[in-house]
């Protein structure tokens, strides 16, 4: 795959952050002292969406890409990476219907991010809606292809905003991609590992420990080729790991499962030095503008902070991973359990599975117990309520949940 760690980029035109929160911990070797609530410790993925278009949809009457800069009047994002212009037709945007994961994932947040640039209205759909052409109409809570054809007998959908490996699974089975998202917010934020700072608190040493071990598992999948024995392998896992439709063929599952993951950047920091300063930034955005979007019904202000940078700068925590890298940490001398909430089925969180599966935490005497939930504010649960040490999770979700519940706090 020859892929490496990314910094992460802001695209022009349109701002997306995708970053999780929650307070920061750490008597043990972390940034505060306040035990209550979680913290942001590292990075899981960038990238790695798309929109997939329903049959008999035409990619070009939603977006072309060209070379030559757009003239004026155009509504347009541009790749710096790739030199193109990706030109929006808001004419035909209007009065359509996509389906999202979730009001709380960072696909539903960058498809009311395209209906703001492209000045339409962002309103949730109900059988009986009159759909008008200044807005952009949407249906959360759709988590698969799968039930995404399933939904469209009962309702006009013209499109679906979804992760990988579902994006691929559409293309195999010959449904129009219409673009990845990694077209369109370049080097865009997407998961995170967040973490319970009472676990922290007392098990830091442990956390340096795990992420020794992460890195190293997200190293191999970003160094290996296509034809080495670490591809083959997980290949493997993750067509045992990722869930597909029924009725796929063996050929088929595979054929997705090598898409998706030439589709998704996997990250653990925002450079090989283990910086999340980047991430901070991210998360005083996204914070920003889940508020301003009436996701979030607490400011920065009504929590305690002077601004979101400042927000930001509490939550995240960068030191287990610094610890891992320059391999600063103490190894164990005995076996660790660390409970770990994640997402079933989802590709973007392979690394944790080939770890597990390739006994890479086994020998470095950690027993990572995964307790499979189906979305991200599930996972957020479990992290909250003390099931989970640490959860592999979207950014929106662990933003929104914190704040909302005033965990995060100056």
């Amino acid at each position: 795959m020859d892929k490496k760690i990314l910094t992460i980029a802001v695209v022009a035109v349109v701002v997306i952050a995708a970053v999780a929160v929650a307070i920061v911990v750490m008597n043990n070797g972390g940034k505060n002292t306040d035990v209550d609530g979680l913290s942001i410790v590292g990075r899981v993925n960038s990238e790695g969406s798309g929109i997939i278009l329903a049959q008999g949809e035409e990619k070009s009457d939603y977006i072309t890409a060209q070379t030559d800069m757009p003239g004026l009047g155009a509504i347009y994002i541009y790749n710096d990476s790739l030199g193109l212009y990706y030109v929006f037709n808001k004419d035909n945007w209007g009065g359509k219907l996509f389906a999202t994961p979730g009001a709380a994932t960072i696909q539903h947040v960058q498809l009311m991010q395209l209906a703001d640039m492209m000045g339409l209205k962002f309103v949730s759909y109900t059988d009986g809606t009159q759909m008008k052409s200044d807005t952009l109409y949407y249906i959360a809570g759709v988590p698969s292809f799968a039930e995404f054809v399933n939904k469209q007998s009962s309702a006009p959908l013209t499109g679906f905003i979804i992760w990988e490996a579902q994006v691929s699974v559409a293309s195999v089975e010959e449904y129009p991609i219409l673009v990845l998202t990694n077209e369109i917010f370049e080097g865009h934020t997407c998961c995170i590992i967040g973490a319970s700072n009472k676990y922290l608190d007392k098990e830091g040493n442990t956390m340096a420990v795990f992420f020794s071990v992460y890195k190293d598992a997200v190293d191999k999948i970003n160094n290996a080729s296509k034809t080495s024995s670490d591809y083959v392998k997980l290949v493997e896992i993750a067509t045992k790991r990722v869930a597909m439709p029924d009725g796929m063929t063996d050929e088929e599952k595979v054929e997705a499962i090598k898409s998706a993951l030439e589709n998704v950047t996997y990250v653990y920091s925002d450079d090989n030095n283990g910086s999340l300063n980047l991430l901070e930034k991210d998360i005083a955005n996204l914070a920003e503008e889940l508020y301003n979007s009436k996701q979030i019904n607490k400011s920065a202000k009504d929590l305690g902070f002077n601004s979101y940078d400042e927000l930001a700068q509490k939550f995240v925590d960068d030191s287990y991973l610094k610890k891992a890298i320059a391999g600063t940490y103490t190894p164990l001398s005995e076996k660790k359990t660390i409970n770990v909430a994640a997402i079933s089925g989802d590709i973007h969180q392979i690394a944790l599975w080939f770890a597990m599966d390739t006994g890479m935490f086994e020998n470095a005497k950690l027993d990572v117990k995964v307790f499979a939930q189906s979305n991200g504010p599930a996972v957020y649960g479990l992290l909250s309520n003390g099931e989970a040490d640490i959860g592999f999770l979207g950014a929106p979700p662990m933003t929104i949940r914190s704040m909302n519940g005033e965990d995060i706090h100056a």
